[in-house]
């Protein structure tokens, strides 16, 4: 896209870059509306402060975003502190962490080269999430309600970062927390540890004055939830909670149950969702004035430069956006909506949300997000940013450095091309430049983290002939530069050479802790079986022998059963390096590559709870990683009897449970006495709502182990005929006996 400023845009910039106008973002010696779009993270509380981070990945957003006439991003960076700052034993804040400064700068740079501001949003409720661990919940908590630790933050880490990209052309703001009312004691979500709203104003207070402190020039927003902690203007004197869940179809309640548990890894009701954005017996206060902030810290710099605010239908009509001007709210400061959902919202188009958001007077609109495309999707988001390039160019054209970049694709070969060993590989690729000339076009594969350049070449067509030297699979690509020196990445295609050597080690057959995770057989899952990982629970693989350290793409096998995307930790070694977010097709067997630094020799993966609820079938690692594996049918410590799959079925399903080894409740009924085993007699029997018996399908001596159980409705050899000849549409229960542990669960045959 064309981004040349005209003279006119330009006087007008200079005249007015002084003053504040209450609905635009004085950036760049420009009044702007801040047109984009939340990252908000590719790596959950991992995009700085780790080794080897992926900078390409944010090139590549920041030019598809450019080429639709964005301007503004909204990133995460601390989030929930498992990755940066760094901390002591104490609990202090020591640096910012390794690499975090460098890590930041380079994603600035990357921005700056493809004309994209950052909104840069330092800490998200998330840090007081109970499933965190005790170290990292004790020393948050500290940090918010402590102000020997919140200093030692500040001074160490916050300063630090501040100081070094200071007056940096693409920092349009740094955003002290995402959201911190859904850990306060006023506002909270269930699962989350809860501080005094008083806490959290003291830190925004403390934060902004140094930001203010170390570079006069920045500007400091805080994003808040809804309305209701945003303004001192009353919103409910006519709101009837009852009145509004009554208006609302079981669809739309639905919907707004599932929407609000993508959002937030939290389950509530509708009627729990709208009572909380309601406030009850609660009116709307503002939290981030001035004076209030200034009470609460004692810093007179610790003010916010403009308003952040979050808007999703479950709020409903008293707090939307798109129905209210922005001087509803009565605010002194340019108030930007940096969440919303980009879907139809109380009866507005989707396409028209940005529209409407500029001409009500709002300063920003940022729709949620690049990576969590559960209710969002990429294309209606950048469809919304180009219908304001496209009809309010001014008001949005960010005059940076960029001007047109170089276009360029991989023409030949196809993605996902296999070619036999030995064989030579001719790479082609498509090239132009809108406003100027390709002066080169270079071709490159790379296997994780390794790039590697093929050729480079001026000539046209553009081509590269390339012999791999290894058999696997490789990421090739090409980059075109232009005569300005701007440079395109093409989209990576994959290849694979000869027969690369991957081992699948099954979820099912490794180490599992956690007291809602349990095996699931099936027959289209790997192996035929897999891990169903609810609200707590780990999985670890253990492989030995690696042959060189380094960094390997492994990849999970997957399936989203309960939502999409869902995030989950992982650790390597017993280090946190992650969140990864598996998204996709829901119901439908996946997978995700992920890459990671490996020792050589003995290493560990743990996959951990974060969002939990999907399906986890198994790892494929390089055979090279794993000339040793740890893969064994790891037996939970108690009995379990799980859910049949699938339910409801016809004509068929399976049941399956556990017998665990070593528990003492296990009777002795082996055919000798003279020492104890655990083998224990096993009973599965169905039964029809009268308590009538329709099956027995076990009923023997078992060892110790993982037992899965077919049950055809049909069969008449499985059926008791005293009752039945066949099972008809019904709810039936099946029970497990097995020495003293009884559990029944519920099935339901559908014809």
């Amino acid at each position: 896209m064309k981004k040349t400023v005209t003279l006119l845009v330009l006087l007008i910039s200079t005249l007015t870059n002084a003053q504040t106008i209450q609905n635009r973002i004085n950036y760049n010696n420009q009044n702007l509306f801040l047109n984009g779009v939340n990252l908000a993270w590719f790596n959950f509380a991992a995009d700085i402060g780790r080794e080897n981070a992926n900078y390409d990945q944010f090139a590549d957003f920041f030019l598809t975003l450019h080429d639709n006439g964005g301007n503004a991003v909204r990133w995460w960076l601390h989030t929930n502190g498992t990755t940066s700052p760094e901390f002591n034993s104490q609990g202090y804040v020591i640096s910012p962490g390794k690499t975090s400064i460098a890590d930041l700068k380079k994603v600035l740079d990357l921005a700056w080269e493809r004309e994209i501001g950052l909104k840069l949003c330092l800490w998200s409720f998330d840090m007081m999430r109970l499933n965190l661990n005790s170290t990292a919940l004790n020393r948050n908590t500290k940090m918010l309600t402590d102000t020997s630790y919140t200093n030692a933050y500040i001074r160490n880490a916050l300063i630090p970062m501040v100081e070094a990209l200071k007056e940096h052309p693409a920092i349009i703001a740094w955003e002290i927390f995402n959201e911190p009312e859904g850990m306060s004691n006023e506002f909270g979500w269930n699962d989350i540890k809860r501080v005094p709203m008083s806490a959290i104003q003291r830190f925004v207070n403390l934060c902004a004055g140094a930001i203010h402190r170390t570079d006069p020039k920045a500007k400091v927003t805080n994003g808040s939830w809804s309305f209701q902690a945003s303004t001192d203007v009353t919103t409910l004197a006519k709101f009837s909670v009852e009145e509004y869940i009554s208006s609302l179809t079981e669809l739309e309640k639905r919907t707004i149950e599932r929407e609000f548990a993508q959002k937030y890894s939290i389950e509530y009701s509708a009627k729990e969702i709208i009572k909380k954005f309601a406030g009850v017996n609660a009116a709307n206060k503002n939290y981030y004035r001035d004076d209030r902030l200034i009470e609460a810290g004692g810093d007179p710099d610790g003010k916010l430069d403009f308003y952040s605010v979050h808007y999703y239908d479950w709020d409903g009509s008293k707090h939307s956006p798109f129905n209210k001007v922005a001087s509803t709210w009565q605010l002194d400061k340019p108030l930007v909506m940096a969440e919303f959902h980009m879907k139809n919202t109380l009866g507005v188009p989707k396409d028209r949300l940005y529209d409407i958001l500029m001409s009500n007077g709002y300063a920003g609109a940022l729709a949620w997000s690049w990576t969590d495309n559960a209710t969002s999707q990429k294309n209606d988001m950048l469809a919304g940013v180009k219908s304001l390039w496209d009809k309010y160019r001014a008001d949005v054209d960010l005059a940076g450095i960029a001007g047109d970049f170089p276009l360029v694709s991989i023409t030949s070969p196809k993605n996902n091309e296999k070619f036999a060993d030995n064989s030579a590989i001719t790479i082609t690729a498509d090239a132009s430049d809108p406003d100027g000339i390709i002066t080169n076009v270079a071709f490159y594969y790379n296997v994780g983290t390794t790039h590697t350049k093929i050729i480079e070449t001026n000539k046209i067509p553009y081509s590269a002939i390339w012999k791999p030297t290894a058999n696997g699979e490789y990421k090739v690509y090409a980059i075109a530069t232009d005569d300005r020196g701007n440079q395109r990445y093409s989209s990576k295609i994959t290849i694979t050479y000869g027969t690369p050597a991957f081992t699948k080690l099954e979820a099912e057959r490794t180490q599992r802790t956690g007291s809602d995770i349990s095996i699931k057989s099936e027959a289209s899952a790997s192996g035929g079986a897999f891990v169903d990982l609810k609200n707590d629970g780990t999985i670890t693989w253990s492989f030995t022998n690696n042959s060189a350290a380094g960094a390997y793409d492994l990849v999970f096998g997957y399936r989203l059963a309960y939502d999409t995307p869902k995030g989950q930790f992982i650790d390597v070694n017993g280090v946190r390096v992650g969140e990864l977010m598996f998204d996709g097709i829901a119901n439908t067997w996946l997978e995700k590559s992920y890459n990671v630094n490996l020792n050589q020799g003995a290493n560990t993966l743990t996959l951990t709870k974060s969002w939990g609820w999907m399906h986890i079938d198994y790892l494929s690692v390089p055979t090279v990683v794993v000339t040793s594996v740890n893969e064994t049918e790891a037996l939970p410590s108690k009995f379990s009897l799980e859910q049949n799959y699938p339910n409801p079925f016809n004509p068929e399903t399976t049941i399956s449970y556990v017998i665990p080894s070593a528990v003492s409740n296990l009777k002795d009924f082996s055919s000798t006495s003279s020492s104890r085993n655990d083998n224990v007699h096993v009973t599965l029997k169905v039964y029809d709502v009268l308590g009538r018996e329709v099956a027995t399908l076990v009923n023997e001596v078992q060892q110790p182990g993982i037992y899965r159980v077919k049950f055809t409705i049909n069969n008449k050899h499985s059926l008791l005929s005293t009752h039945y000849s066949s099972l008809s549409s019904a709810v039936y229960f099946y029970r497990l006996t097995a020495g003293n542990f009884i559990q029944t669960k519920k099935m339901m045959v559908v014809k």
